[in-house]
C-alpha cells in the first residue's frame, strides 16, 4: 500500500516516541511530485502542526544543469514554520560538484552544519513555541 504525505505523518511520524521537534522535508529535483499541489502542501503543514511538530521545508539545491525545471517549491516556504533556503548552492563552483546534480562532501557538510545550527538556535525555538 502506498501512503501519501499526510498518512505517513499521521500514522507514523506523530507516533514516534519521543516525538520529533522538527520534520525536515524537501521535494527533490524532480518536478513530478504532489508537492506542487497547494492542498497537499497545506495538509502536510497542518498534520505536523496537529502533532506539535515544527515543519521545516528545505528548498532544493540548485544543480549545474538547466533541467529539471521548477525544482524549488517557494510556496512551501510560505506555509512551513521554517524555510531552509539553500538557493546559495547555485553559486557553488563546478570543482565542488561530483556531477551535474551532486556536490562533493564538503558542500554537503556545510549544508548539514548550517541546518543543524539553525535548528539548534534559540531563535528558531522561540519563534515556534
Amino acid at each position: 500500500q502506498t501512503l501519501n504525505w499526510t498518512e505517513v505523518i499521521d500514522k507514523f511520524v506523530c507516533k514516534i516516541i519521543p516525538r520529533p521537534t522538527f520534520f525536515v522535508f524537501n521535494s527533490g529535483l524532480w518536478a513530478d511530485d504532489e508537492l506542487v499541489e497547494v492542498d497537499v502542501q497545506t495538509k502536510i503543514v497542518q498534520s505536523l502542526s496537529n502533532c506539535n511538530i515544527i515543519s521545516v521545508y528545505k528548498t532544493t539545491t540548485i544543480p549545474m544543469i538547466d533541467e529539471p525545471k521548477n525544482h524549488n517549491r517557494d510556496e512551501m516556504c510560505q506555509l512551513a514554520d521554517i524555510c531552509y533556503n539553500v538557493s546559495w548552492t547555485g553559486l557553488v563552483t563546478p570543482d565542488k560538484h561530483a556531477d551535474n546534480v551532486h556536490f562533493t562532501p564538503p558542500i554537503y557538510s556545510m549544508l548539514n552544519i548550517h541546518l543543524l545550527s539553525m535548528l539548534a538556535s534559540g531563535e528558531v525555538l522561540a519563534v515556534n513555541s
